[in-house]
């Protein structure tokens, strides 16, 4: 799979160095930015191309609350390319021929993505728990399997429905997934959610002997379903420049567990 980047980052990128059209580029919504204040502080950030031929300057963004939506807006010409992590932007390739990569995202190689899962302020006690299984699964090294499993090497059956275990009279936790970054998170065409979170979950459901309720949500619906109650914990994805700089895309009142995954490989799609 490695190799497919290595010989697609070969080819000359389709947008040429005198060009000096907008690039439209679809990315996931984030909470704390408009897409004009996205644009000026991406480009206040980087002094470099943003990609191959084409100057930070010379990009708008749009936001979507939906994988599909942008995969939609790429078909139809609204965007040229997609902003997405390395191994989403393999399991689009991989599932859709007529995508090719474009180029790499520079302003993520001086930033970085991490996954966590978030709670409202007032909810310490159940952050605490869930860090406290993370360090037990990175001490066991449950972590580095699964993400080896579902990330680094995915294996055939990997977006296969994840089981659950069953804990009758303990406390059931609701958690919001998304669905919307496979094979990171995913939901199977039955609506079952699968992929390396729904794995990474189960484990602690049996760490902690609790019972999980899944509930599906769109990303951009994440922050309203655990401030209505509607669920106790959402996984969430921030952005960092550097470690020693604040998340932009964590709403006020909201507390994050520790990292269980990071990524600064972000890569663009477009249509071939």
């Amino acid at each position: 799979m490695k190799k497919i980047f290595a010989l697609s980052l070969l080819i000359v990128m389709c947008f040429a160095a005198s060009s000096s059209a907008t690039v439209m580029v679809g990315r996931h919504s984030m909470l704390n930015f408009t897409e004009p204040q996205m644009v000026k502080f991406m480009q206040e950030s980087t002094s470099r191309e943003f990609f191959v031929g084409v100057d930070v300057t010379d990009i708008a963004i749009k936001f979507y609350d939906s994988l599909l939506l942008m995969q939609m807006a790429l078909d139809r010409g609204d965007v040229q390319v997609l902003s997405l992590p390395q191994c989403v932007a393999e399991y689009m390739l991989n599932n859709n021929k007529n995508y090719t990569i474009k180029g790499i995202d520079w302003w993520f190689f001086s930033s970085a993505c991490t996954l966590n899962f978030a709670f409202l302020e007032d909810n310490k006690t159940l952050r605490k728990r869930f860090n406290d299984a993370l360090d037990d699964m990175k001490r066991l090294g449950t972590l580095g399997m699964l993400e080896h499993k579902y990330i680094t090497d995915p294996e055939p059956d990997t977006l296969k429905p994840v089981e659950f275990p069953k804990f009758p009279g303990e406390p059931t936790i609701t958690v919001a997934v998304t669905g919307d970054l496979p094979p990171i998170d995913y939901i199977a065409p039955d609506g079952t959610p699968a992929g390396y979170n729904t794995a990474l979950l189960a484990e602690i459901a049996n760490k902690l002997h609790v019972n999980i309720k899944l509930v599906n949500v769109e990303t951009g619906a994440r922050a309203t379903a655990i401030q209505s109650g509607k669920v106790d914990v959402v996984f969430w994805f921030q952005s960092n420049i550097d470690e020693t700089v604040p998340a932009i895309d964590v709403p006020q009142g909201f507390i994050l567990s520790k990292p269980y995954y990071k990524w600064n490989e972000q890569y663009f799609i477009g249509k071939k």
